[in-house]
């Protein structure tokens, strides 16, 4: 059977109501065997059956597809339409939001080289350890904050806003370690 006459017999109706297969009065309850090839139909109808079936199930993939990227770029487009943030400055905004994790990831690696080499060396040398800065516990917080863009203030990222706003102040300065085991905060 050639694809144009399997895809013209594509009706989203039950197989069984065509033509060909009303000569099968045991269509209906055959219907669910034909895939495991454990219907009593004959080979040709069984095989039509199954073209039929393959042919309607593709195309109601292909519509589910085709629903979902026209929706999907619908929403996009609305998106677009409706923010805040000009192409531009979302370019420019993206671009930042790249360079800066790049940089932080960096930092992260500088310092906690930094910060290892102390330890191991303070522990082997058996002195006290010299001061590194880093932020306090409150600091990391801040900036672990999701960020949403305002328009009266152009920060394009949490590190952005806390270092033009200024960090704030904790009353308490204390140092905090993880008990990795429990996930507990020891103070």
């Amino acid at each position: 059977m050639g694809g144009e006459r399997v895809f013209s017999l594509v009706a989203f109706r039950c197989p069984c109501s065509n033509e060909n297969f009303r000569k099968s009065e045991k269509c209906f309850e055959e219907l669910h065997k034909v895939a495991c090839d454990k219907s009593s139909m004959s080979f040709s109808e069984s095989d039509e059956l199954k073209r039929t079936l393959q042919a309607q199930s593709q195309m109601l993939g292909w519509c589910v597809i085709v629903t979902t990227a026209l929706l999907s770029l619908l929403t996009t487009c609305c998106a677009s339409c409706q923010s805040k943030v000009s192409h531009l400055q979302l370019k420019f905004w993206k671009v930042y939001a790249e360079k800066e994790k790049e940089q932080m990831e960096e930092i992260f690696q500088l310092y906690a080289t930094k910060l290892s080499e102390r330890n191991l060396k303070c522990f082997f040398e058996n002195k006290a350890p010299d001061a590194i800065p880093l932020p306090a516990f409150q600091a990391w917080e801040d900036a672990s904050q999701l960020y949403s863009f305002s328009s009266s203030k152009q920060h394009y990222s949490t590190i952005h806003k806390l270092v033009e706003e200024g960090q704030k102040e904790t009353n308490e300065e204390r140092e905090t370690m993880l008990d990795f085991v429990d996930r507990k905060e020891i103070p």
